[in-house]
């Protein structure tokens, strides 16, 4: 999708591709930039990249090259005429200046090796280090040593692909066979007066569908609420009136503002939500609150008796397990109805709108990348009053938080962009980045970040700075958030939201480290000694990781 987008960003400017593969350091008092570009001429302007302000005059030069007097965390290259590229300034190959936060890129490193040195680290505080494998290949081998600090306590065993239990993957199955359904033609709107069963998928098994008697429960102004015939002795009394009165009150408002409206295939106006039993209680080690049907969408109503033509309602749908599964996996039925519901109402949603928009009314060349999907659907939950917003929050990884940091790895056991389903890599990790970004830019980024080019691509230009340099400051805030002097925050105080909710990024000591593809990882040294410092990453891979270094109070508060 990213090379796709970047093409027709090009041609919609009229003008040669953007440039690509810049880079930038800062070497001497001023900063060196180079890139590759087809165009004849560019203009190239220093930037901050947190204010998205320009710094100095820009140059115009014919080439490729460029230096400009002064500092600056980004550079800004145009092509002329033709698009913008964002480069990261790394901290150059001369030792960096010593600040309290420093980025440095893999073209800063030397022979296999980078340095970051220090005239003076005091024993109040200590360095931490941070590595952001991006775009470098799965396993990349890198090993730090720090000098002129205490050696740090003991480093938890690492992270291996084996440890623990295995995830569910149960969301996996819906979005992988989404890229599939994002290349066919969809049907045509089909007007439905009214409807007394449903096709249903046990168990994800899209190969098999049953044909399910359903009654309509609840009909709001924006939804009909329909049960499985078979579970109607479940629900006893005004059971599901919080689901109504949520999805109405908080739900829809929240996300169709976000996100846009439905493309209403049905011609109904409404999203409908089928509650049933036939989700299941268990299903790879997990349990699946709910989804939403991506071939609904695209493929022509299924009015076979048996539901042997494809399985599709045609319809904006949301499948919701029943309150006796929920209940076999902890849940009670108020806390179903009152919260989880209505909050993976709104995660589902965000995904419905998604692919609608995006493969839905135009052709297009796959859905939105999973990361980036399960990003804004965490996020979704959260502009509805629900994910980070409750005590406790929805996070999957709740019950990870008291685990001992030598029992498992989390963040950086994982990759940022290859989806794996983890709880706290995967789900916490990219809900974390873009609630980061989201209270930076305000409630609006999701949505712009949804109707987007897509991809990587898509992200960046919503963000205005490189992936790399997003994924620097995201896992410093995992680091040091509300600490004194953090150049990066989570908002709220203490270390909250956070660390009430979401794993820390847990630290190692200097060593040996295995880094995941567009993955992080995270050294903490000793206290300072009162002398120089120096930090050196020694890496060979092809591209080696961008390296953070940041100087740390040496009384950071207990993880």
């Amino acid at each position: 999708m990213r090379i796709i987008a970047c093409f027709l960003a090009a041609i919609a400017c009229g003008g040669p591709m953007r440039p690509r593969d810049v880079r930038a350091s800062a070497r001497g008092g001023a900063v060196e930039v180079s890139w590759r570009s087809t165009a004849v001429a560019s203009r190239v302007q220093l930037a901050d990249l947190d204010s998205g302000a320009p710094i100095g005059d820009p140059v115009v030069v014919r080439g490729s090259r460029a230096v400009l007097p002064g500092s600056a965390s980004g550079v800004w290259v145009d092509a002329l005429p033709g698009g913008r590229a964002v480069g990261v300034v790394g901290a150059g190959d001369e030792g960096g200046t010593g600040a309290r936060w420093q980025i440095f890129a893999p073209w800063d490193f030397r022979r296999g090796a980078l340095s970051a040195t220090f005239p003076d680290l005091g024993s109040a505080e200590r360095l931490g280090l941070l590595l952001v494998n991006y775009a470098g290949p799965d396993g990349a081998a890198a090993e730090v040593t720090i000098e002129g600090a205490a050696d740090a306590p003991a480093a938890p065993a690492q992270f291996a692909p084996g440890m623990g239990a295995a995830f569910p993957a149960l969301h996996e199955v819906v979005r992988a066979r989404e890229a599939a359904l994002a290349l066919e033609a969809p049907a045509p709107t089909e007007q439905v007066q009214t409807r007394s069963s449903f096709c249903v998928a046990r168990g994800l098994d899209f190969s098999h569908y049953l044909r399910k008697p359903v009654t309509l429960a609840i009909a709001t102004a924006h939804a009909s609420i329909y049960l499985d015939d078979d579970d109607l002795g479940e629900y006893e009394g005004p059971v599901l009136q919080p689901l109504a009165q949520a999805f109405e009150d908080r739900v829809w408002p929240a996300i169709t503002s976000a996100f846009g409206t439905l493309t209403d295939v049905d011609g109904d106006g409404k999203l409908l939500v089928l509650i049933t039993h036939e989700l299941g209680a268990h299903l790879n080690g997990g349990w699946l609150i709910g989804y939403f049907g991506n071939a609904d969408l695209v493929r022509a109503r299924d009015d076979s008796a048996q539901c042997t033509a494809g399985g599709s309602n045609h319809a904006e749908i949301v499948y919701l397990n029943d309150p006796r599964n929920g209940a076999a996996n902890g849940y009670a039925a108020a806390d179903l109805f009152g919260a989880v519901y209505p909050a993976t109402l709104a995660h589902e949603l965000q995904h419905l709108l998604n692919f609608a928009h995006r493969c839905g009314r135009r052709p297009c060349d796959g859905p939105e990348e999973t990361w980036i999907n399960e990003a804004l659907s965490k996020v979704a939950e959260d502009l509805a009053g629900y994910g980070w917003n409750v005590a406790g929050g929805r996070a999957e990884g709740a019950a990870y938080l008291g685990h001992p940091s030598g029992e498992m790895r989390g963040y950086d056991g994982r990759s940022l962009t290859l989806w794996e389903g983890d709880p706290i890599g995967n789900y916490q990790g990219a809900h974390s980045f873009l609630r980061l970004f989201t209270d930076r830019a305000g409630q609006d980024l999701p949505g712009r970040i949804a109707s987007g080019a897509g991809g990587v691509f898509g992200l960046e230009s919503a963000l205005g700075i490189p992936l790399p340099m997003a994924m620097a400051q995201w896992a410093s805030a995992l680091l040091l958030s509300n600490e004194p002097g953090s150049p990066y925050s989570f908002s709220g105080s203490a270390w909250s939201p956070l660390h009430e909710r979401l794993r820390h990024l847990d630290t190692r000591a200097a060593g040996p480290v295995s880094l995941r593809h567009d993955g992080i990882a995270a050294m903490m040294s000793g206290p300072g000694l009162g002398a120089p410092a120096r930090v050196t990453v020694r890496s060979r891979e092809e591209t080696p990781p961008y390296v953070v270094v940041v100087r740390a109070s040496a009384q950071l508060p207990a993880q």
